[in-house]
Order: structure tokens, then sequence, then C-alpha cells
């Protein structure tokens, strides 16, 4: 057997490549492979295949493989030479655009757990807010950031008693299998933080040989595929009608007195964060009398971590509710006491 029937995989390679290219149109090939690498690093686990496979779609690969092509509506102009010289010696650029992640819009209702910590959660905490989660019948989970600690590959202080990598990695997957147990029917979505961004930066830093490798890169290592849950990469935003969603690292600094205010001076647009353990919101009318509303949202791992005892730090999670036109209201809840406000 041969063609697309012996490898499917390629024929999916394929269609996703033809996606970005029609959304991207002027994109270079190096750049939209180290996009697509870095989006789905199961899918295109090689820059450079994935590469090769954008110049066979384009046209680019060599006159034989371009007669091969059924399909030209993708085919790029060839280079006139001659015509101006300096542009063919313009280097492909290393600019590595993020794209944001699109909600789709039959999600009219989301539910979002940030800074979970794991294996630092406060059970009780998360307990409550996926309970909450259950009776409120969500379109979908996102996970903002945190879900993970890696303690074991932080840079900070730590206890030696407590480096257990292998374990810390087991106790998320549990997460996750439990949180996809309690909504089995609607997508999960986990969004990398800045503390899951540690095993990238550790990687960088004491085993660069393999960054970029597959069995090194989240979704393997905690088995997102067995479970259904959808990653989206560090710093890499979500488009939510109206309401944008980050972690909260997007932006340097430590939130100010209020991260909802704080976050405001930076996005300028309606968003939803979480990054700093603390529920907050801030509404603004500009002059010309659009209300733009700014949230944070508190977080469901343990309030007092040996590192920092004395904080303001508060429990808690938000409901989003989407409409068809893209407006949305947030519900920003938070846990005192053991119940939801």
């Amino acid at each position: 057997m041969t063609g697309p029937h012996k490898h499917p995989e390629n024929t999916i390679r394929r269609a996703e490549i033809v996606k970005a290219l029609k959304k991207y149109p002027g994109m270079p090939a190096r750049t939209m492979a180290r996009m697509m690498h870095k989006g789905d690093p199961a899918l295109f686990p090689s820059i450079e295949s994935t590469r090769s496979l954008i110049r066979v779609v384009t046209g680019t690969s060599g006159e034989s493989k371009r007669k091969a092509i059924v399909d030209k509506s993708l085919f790029r102009p060839k280079k006139v030479s001659g015509a101006d010289p300096w542009e063919d010696m313009m280097p492909e650029s290393w600019s590595e655009p993020i794209v944001p992640f699109i909600l789709p819009k039959s999600i009219r209702s989301l539910l979002v757990l940030s800074d979970i910590h794991v294996p630092f959660h406060d059970i009780d905490a998360l307990k409550i807010a996926v309970k909450y989660g259950i009776a409120a019948k969500p379109d979908a989970v996102l996970l903002n950031g945190d879900t993970l600690d890696f303690y074991a590959l932080s840079d900070h202080e730590k206890d030696p008693r407590k480096v257990r990598w292998a374990e810390e990695l087991e106790s998320c997957r549990a997460v996750l299998r439990m949180i996809r147990s309690a909504f089995p029917d609607v997508p999960i979505y986990f969004k990398s933080g800045n503390h899951e961004y540690r095993m990238e930066r550790h990687l960088m830093k004491y085993a660069p040989v393999l960054i970029g490798m597959a069995e090194f890169e989240m979704p393997t290592l905690l088995r997102m595929g067995e479970v259904g849950v959808e990653y989206i990469a560090n710093k890499r935003m979500i488009y939510a009608g109206e309401l944008t969603i980050g972690h909260g690292d997007e932006w340097k600094g430590g939130g100010g007195i209020n991260p909802a205010r704080w976050t405001s001076l930076r996005a300028r647009e309606n968003a939803l964060i979480g990054h700093f353990h603390r529920a907050s919101e801030h509404i603004e009318r500009t002059v010309r009398g659009k209300v733009r509303g700014y949230w944070s949202t508190g977080c469901l791992c343990e309030l007092q971590p040996a590192y920092l005892t004395q904080n303001d730090w508060c429990h808690g999670f938000a409901m989003v509710h989407l409409d068809a036109d893209g407006s949305f209201e947030v519900s920003n809840h938070k846990i005192v006491n053991g119940k939801v406000r």
C-alpha cells in the first residue's frame, strides 16, 4: 500500500499545513515550521521535516515535486532572477510569531482553574472548584497555567527531601485524569504557565541536546493524549470572543496592589489572568464610552508555602460566559471558609 493510506499522519500534517498557509500566506517556511512544531510537537516533531513538507505544498521544493502536486492553489510564485537582485540575498528570518489560540465559537461557558501547582495543590479548594464546575455544566475547562509546580526543576532554594520529579509528573497526570473524569464530555485545555516553562528552561541550561524532542515536551510527559487534553504553549494568549485570557506571566512584574488594574495598563483590552494568586477586578470606561474589564483569579494551591508563609493570596476560580457576538461575562469566584463567593 502506498500514499497517504500508508502514513495517515502525513495526511493530517498536510491538512494542518494547508490551514496555516491559508491563515498566514506570507509567512516564511522556516518560521511556519518552527511555529507548528512549537504548537504541536507530537504531530510536528522535527522543524526541518515540517519545513520540507511546507515547501512541497507551496511548490518551492523543486520542479519534479511541483509537477506531482495536484492542488496548486497554495503555490508561491517563483523568484524572477535578476528582477531585484538584492531581494534574493535576503536570508529567512528566525522570528517566531506567537499565534493566539482561538477558542471555538461553540463554547459558550468556560470553567477557568488557575495555579493549582500540583503536587502542592489544596485538596479542599480544588474539590470545591471542580464540584462547582460540574454543577455549572461548562462547555469546556481551561487549566490556565501553573497546573504543575515543577518544584524539582526550580532554580530557587529547594528542600532536597521534596525533589522527586517523577512523582511530581505522576501527581499531575492523576489530576488530569481526575478532571477528565469530572468533565467526561467537554474539551479540556492545558495552558503552560511560568512553572511549566521551567522544564524548557532546565533543558536549555542543562540538556540542550534534548530540546525539541517529543519525549520531553509537556503533552508527552503528562500523557495528555490519553485523557484528551489539548496543550496551549507558554506565552500564547487565548482569544475567547472579546476576552483575552493569559496566565499572567506574559508581562514582567509582580502585579502591583491590584493585579487586575496592573493588567489593564498592559493589556489595554478585556483580559483575564491568574499567576498572582489574588482575586481582583478592574472596570474602566474609555473616552469614547467603551467599557473594558480586567480580572485576576485566585489560586487552588496551598496558601502558606514554606518559601512565603505570609502573603495575601486567596483561593478562587472563574466562570466565563460567552455570547455568539463575542460579548462575555466573567464570574470571578472566591473560595472563603469552604464556600464559593
